[in-house]
């Protein structure tokens, strides 16, 4: 996509041009964050945020997405790594590490990506803590360390603040419970997930399940 086309239709205000950009081009890597909740508690941040901070910190955080929506990963590693350095602990800091993570885990850095959410985990509040968990869950799922990843996935469950990211997790958890043969632990979250028909993952976890009695295990 060219720069023009990049940057038709940009409102005034850098958050919600930047969460507009990650909920059209979010990959299949991250799709275990809530967008929504995520960029709604950017904006919110973004607007109570004091004076020059809030202004310094939204303009570097989009500053720092351009190298990434043109695909320029190495330049992009550098810009946000600056922006989690500096704005630590700020809303557009816990964004910027989770762009940061995923552009990590795209050059296949995934110790790397790791290491920078979980120097950021303490200090990002509550409002990120599930998907700082669940991305984490991501980097060691990535690397086939499935029983690790169940865990991290189990945190983002128990600190989501919403049913549908609860419940994402729950199956993201229990999935990699079945790749790690922990299959009495899976069947526990499955049986779980039916109970609730509201969600999407109701009639998955009916089918995982006829799948678990098939195997006999």
């Amino acid at each position: 996509m060219s720069a023009a086309r990049s940057s038709a239709g940009l409102s005034d205000d850098p958050i919600e041009n930047l969460t507009a950009w990650i909920q059209t081009n979010q990959k299949p890597i991250v799709a275990v964050i809530s967008i929504a909740a995520v960029s709604a508690a950017a904006i919110f941040g973004y607007r109570w945020m004091d004076g020059n901070k809030r202004v310094d910190a939204s303009a570097a955080l989009y500053e720092a997405s351009v190298p990434l929506r043109d695909g320029k990963l190495p330049e992009a590693q550098a810009a946000l790594e600056k922006v989690v350095q500096r704005f630590g602990g700020t809303p557009s800091g816990a964004n910027a590490v989770m762009l940061l993570s995923q552009v990590y885990y795209d050059q296949g850095k995934y110790p790397e990506g790791i290491a920078a959410l979980e120097k950021q985990r303490g200090s990002a509040g509550r409002t990120f803590e599930a998907s700082i968990e669940a991305l984490i869950a991501v980097g060691y799922e990535s690397q086939g360390k499935f029983e690790t990843a169940a865990e991290h996935y189990a945190k983002a469950a128990e600190a989501a603040q919403f049913p549908l990211d609860k419940g994402a997790n729950q199956a993201n958890q229990a999935r990699n419970l079945t790749s790690a043969g922990k299959l009495a632990e899976a069947r526990k979250i499955w049986e779980e997930l039916t109970k609730n028909e509201e969600l999407p993952f109701a009639q998955e976890a009916q089918v995982r399940l006829g799948e678990l009695a098939g195997s006999g295990k």
